[in-house]
């Protein structure tokens, strides 16, 4: 037998798949309403590596075992790291194509609704869109506006389509840091991904040919905690060398790669205020791009430059090496 543990990729192999039972009860649970009209939204949410993407590829392979009239439902997984789906139209494109409905090769937004609303309204069947690493899209503004959101929140109101996404932080919290106003996060239910239960973690370390003495599961549990990808690093070190002390390092080296290095405190302190300083030039600039100047199609990218040519500005002023009387008084002519 190959060695059962495995870390990285997301899982495909239902058999592969452990535990989240609870998690997938909530799931199913939500996505049973749809059907009477009341879709409830799904936003899991964990830190990296916590089995997101696997959740969610599972939750698309196995519908048909776990829902009552699995007919009614197509289930589509898209993971929005793939070029393809960096565009609108490319996006649009690839869902409509793995739920097998007709439409051009660049479709609209309104085309995408209507085939959507169409295929509920006359077949009574309700698309699930799986996304996953959803911060893709937020991070996008050009490509997918508010408007984007607020069709796709009409499509989820009237439940013509289930969204289940999965990201590293809220939903809330991401349509912030692109800018956005759309209120698409308010129609979703909160599911927190976070480490294995007790008994999740022994089944994980028992699938194995070689089953491990239970003195030896514990330390690894020890080493790892319950951590699914860590877990996952220390189980398939020790299946190939069966000596905790001879892997101990080798495990840190492959979680320090995996994870990267924890931060020292100088380099928190540096990126805190590396964060403030950009922040603050790219809300200055947004505020002076959409409230003064009333240009609200304008990216992320011009926002930080205007911001940072303010600050700019206003320091060479309160320096003394800009004046601007000479400019204030030929605006006052002006008017």
């Amino acid at each position: 037998m190959s060695n059962p543990f495995f870390y990285g990729p997301r899982i495909t192999e239902p058999a592969q798949f452990v535990g989240r039972e609870a998690e997938l009860r909530r799931i199913f649970a939500a996505l049973e309403t749809a059907q009477e009209g009341q879709a409830q939204h799904v936003s899991v949410v964990g830190p990296r590596r916590m089995g997101k993407s696997s959740l969610l590829f599972h939750v698309a392979q196995i519908y048909q075992q776990r829902l009552r009239h699995p007919e009614k439902y197509r289930f589509v997984y898209v993971d929005l790291d793939e070029a393809r789906c960096h565009s609108q139209p490319g996006l649009l494109h690839a869902i409509l194509q793995s739920i097998d409905l007709p439409h051009p090769a660049r479709p609209t937004l309104e085309q995408f609704q209507d085939a959507l609303g169409k295929l509920h309204a006359k077949q009574g069947v309700v698309p699930v869109l799986c996304l996953d690493e959803f911060e893709h899209l937020t991070q996008r503004r050009e490509q997918f506006p508010d408007a984007f959101f607020e069709a796709w929140r009409s499509l989820g109101n009237s439940s013509c389509a289930v969204f289940l996404t999965a990201s590293k932080d809220s939903l809330h919290t991401l349509i912030q840091q692109g800018s956005l106003t759309s209120n698409f996060h308010n129609i979703f239910t909160l599911l927190p991904l976070g480490e294995f239960t007790p008994a999740d973690a022994q089944t994980l370390l028992a699938r194995s040919d070689r089953p491990f003495a239970p003195a030896h599961a514990d330390a690894l549990l020890r080493l790892a905690g319950r951590h699914p990808a860590k877990l996952q690093i220390a189980a398939s070190l020790f299946y190939e060398t069966p000596s905790l002390e001879s892997i101990r390092a080798d495990y840190q080296r492959q979680v320090d790669y995996v994870f990267g290095k924890p931060p020292s405190f100088f380099e928190r302190i540096s990126s805190f205020w590396m964060n403030i300083l950009r922040a603050f030039p790219g809300k200055l600039g947004r505020f002076v791009l959409e409230v003064v100047l009333k240009n609200k199609e304008a990216g992320e990218e011009s926002a930080i430059i205007l911001g940072l040519i303010i600050l700019v500005l206003l320091m060479l002023v309160l320096l003394g090496i800009v004046n601007l009387e000479p400019w204030i008084r030929l605006l006052l002519l002006q008017k």
